[in-house]
């Protein structure tokens, strides 16, 4: 017994010896990260209670500089009226910074199996987890090709050591308040919950992104293993060399003419007739977003085309016939700095509606495969996997109850060429256009290929889109309308 004693004395000793240079390793490992920017780092940590979760946070805050740390915790990012993965989408680290999740995007997939010890719907609850794995899988590989570097760490301790844990915990009225009601209950069911967290570690441990179990037993051990895996991590990091873009494949045009054809269908409006039939779709769009049913619902209208398509005047119409508090419109150009230095789809999560709200985008997240993909500003890979990654996040809009509809307003070459002109002509309408409007006019055939393309990949029951045919604006702006009007209706029953 002394022999293993003092073994085990000897382990403890040459682990602390090892943490003052592993802390001097990390702080330096992370001042090249913050100088270099090559990736983020997005830090999971779950457990079972008394393991060393909280420590381990702390632990980095100590030994790191905490002013490129951020640690988010369920109760803080708790935001219902939004999809469930809003609240991790919008605190993605920018490159060369590092974020601690508490569970993350994992507590939404482990709390209710946990917890939840009342009868359920056994077949409900399989297709729950399998959607919950799914959603997971889907978020960390997009991360991953986003170049934030994903790191899951699952604290353990067996259940004999998290007793006698809890027990000294209990005994002092100084250290009771570190205890929850959570962490009992989870104490409680401890084989449970330690089945629980097998079946989602197995699940969703994958050679890219794979999960770390740390044994928790010994504080300085655990210290130890915690700190080396993030340091490998930040030092692959700063090895892997910066992709290059690579250009894109040519954009072929023979499947345009099928979807986009050169004549319009819609027709001249006549003034009297349009004014008329404004006035009763806006009042019909006002009534149905004051409807109760519209305020467990909300919408996300999405808008594309060609350079002087008349997305803004469809825009204006919209909202013309909405609270101005209940809606916002997000205009769309050139990512800044901050936003290139995150996930693509950062930008574009941001200001996703509560229920209840509406979202406009004047140019959407479909710019990666338009004119990212048409002017060589994505490489071949970043736009071709952008059409799945697109569907699942339209498709967690709508699993939270948001109405999305896409609209695709066509104008031919020749109406385009029209209303440049006009719009050179009018000091008040001149700078709608610039050089860079000009020069898409020389890649029309290449856009409409590339919408095509785009239409049939990401064309859904749960997010459908609406070709406009726009070379008559009043003709363009009532079907956007009525096609609002129609899909919110449809919504609410």
């Amino acid at each position: 017994m002394a022999r293993n004693v003092s073994r085990s004395q000897s382990k403890k000793q040459d682990y602390a010896s090892c943490l003052p240079p592993l802390r001097d390793a990390l702080l330096h490992a992370q001042v090249l990260l913050q100088k270099d920017k090559p990736f983020a780092i997005a830090l999971i940590v779950t457990g079972i209670p008394t393991a060393g979760r909280s420590e381990t946070a702390n632990q980095f805050l100590e030994w790191m500089n905490p002013k490129h740390i951020k640690v988010h915790a369920l109760d803080e990012l708790h935001e219902a009226t939004r999809p469930p993965m809003w609240r991790f989408w919008t605190t993605m680290p920018a490159r060369g910074e590092i974020a601690i999740y508490f569970a993350g995007w994992y507590e939404d997939y482990l709390a209710p199996v946990l917890l939840d010890h009342k009868k359920v719907d056994g077949k409900k609850v399989q297709r729950d987890e399998r959607r919950a794995i799914e959603r997971i899988r889907q978020l960390e590989a997009m991360l991953i090709r986003d170049r934030v570097r994903v790191v899951k760490l699952h604290m353990h301790v067996d259940q004999k050591l998290q007793k006698e844990r809890i027990r000294k915990l209990r005994k002092s009225k100084l250290t009771q308040w570190r205890l929850t009601g959570e962490d009992l209950w989870l104490a409680r069911h401890y084989k449970k919950v330690d089945r629980v967290y097998a079946r989602c570690l197995t699940a969703t441990s994958t050679p890219v992104v794979p999960w770390h179990v740390i044994d928790g037993s010994d504080p300085n051990r655990r210290a130890f293993e915690t700190g080396t895996l993030l340091l490998n991590e930040i030092e692959l990091a700063l090895q892997r060399p910066k992709r290059a873009a690579a250009p894109a494949k040519a954009v072929k045009t023979s499947e345009a003419v099928k979807i986009y054809p050169s004549h319009q269908d819609g027709g001249d409006v006549a003034d009297k007739e349009y004014d008329a039939e404004l006035e009763r779709l806006k009042g019909r769009l006002a009534l149905l977003t004051r409807e109760k049913k519209f305020a467990k619902h909300g919408a996300v209208l999405a808008f594309e085309g060609m350079d002087a398509a008349g997305k803004g005047g469809a825009i204006q119409r919209v909202t013309g016939a909405l609270d101005a508090r209940q809606y916002q419109v997000v205009p769309v150009s050139a990512p800044s700095p901050e936003e290139a230095a995150r996930p693509y789809l950062w930008r574009f999560w941001l200001p996703v509606p509560r229920r209840g709200k509406l979202t406009l985008y004047d140019r959407s997240w479909y710019g990666r495969v338009l004119v990212e993909r048409v002017r060589d500003l994505a490489s071949d890979a970043d736009w071709r996997r952008a059409y799945d990654e697109i569907n699942e996040f339209e498709l967690q809009l709508a699993e939270s109850g948001l109405i999305v509809m896409k609209f695709w307003l066509v104008v031919s070459k020749e109406e385009q060429l029209k209303r440049f002109k006009a719009r050179d002509d009018d000091p008040l309408k001149a700078f709608k256009v610039d050089p860079e409007d000009w020069a898409n006019r020389r890649f029309y055939d290449e856009y409409q290929a590339a919408a095509s393309d785009m239409i049939k990949k990401t064309d859904t029951r749960h997010a459908p889109w609406v070709v406009v045919e726009a070379d008559d604006k009043k003709y363009a702006r009532l079907k956007v309308l009525r096609s609002v009007c129609e899909g919110i209706e449809k919504a609410l029953g």
